[in-house]
């Protein structure tokens, strides 16, 4: 097909849609209308990617609203940290003067039987 005649075709599946253009030019004449169109896309959109090397990209609204809601979720986050009362230390264990664990080994005195005179047990 001419060059010309595809361009009109192009033209008429962008205006019109595809179902319309292959009524109207065909099977054959669509599809490669449609690749033409593709290969401009493409062309055009390598020219402009080109051209838009260090250039600062503009960010959308969406993009922006979801950075504010990060900022601001991690900023309450850290005031309810801050403000929110620290939970005790939980099991801390006691402190003696003298002794602590009986190991397996060692004995207690005044364990076992009690007889008249003997001290109450203490831990060595």
């Amino acid at each position: 097909m001419p060059l010309p005649a595809l361009g009109a075709v192009a033209q008429f599946l962008m205006s019109n849609g595809a179902r319309a253009a292959i009524v109207k030019f065909g099977k054959k004449a669509v599809e490669a209308a449609k690749k033409e169109l593709n290969k401009r896309d493409s062309a055009v959109g390598d020219m402009a990617s080109k051209a838009n090397v260090g250039v600062k990209r503009t960010r959308g609204p969406q993009s922006i609203r979801r950075g504010q809601d990060t900022k601001r979720d991690n900023l309450m986050a850290r005031e309810e940290a801050a403000s929110a009362p620290k939970s005790p230390r939980e099991e801390v264990p006691l402190k003696f003067e003298k002794g602590g664990k009986v190991k397996k080994k060692q004995k207690v005195r005044g364990a076992g039987i009690a007889r008249k005179g003997v001290r109450p047990a203490k831990m060595y």
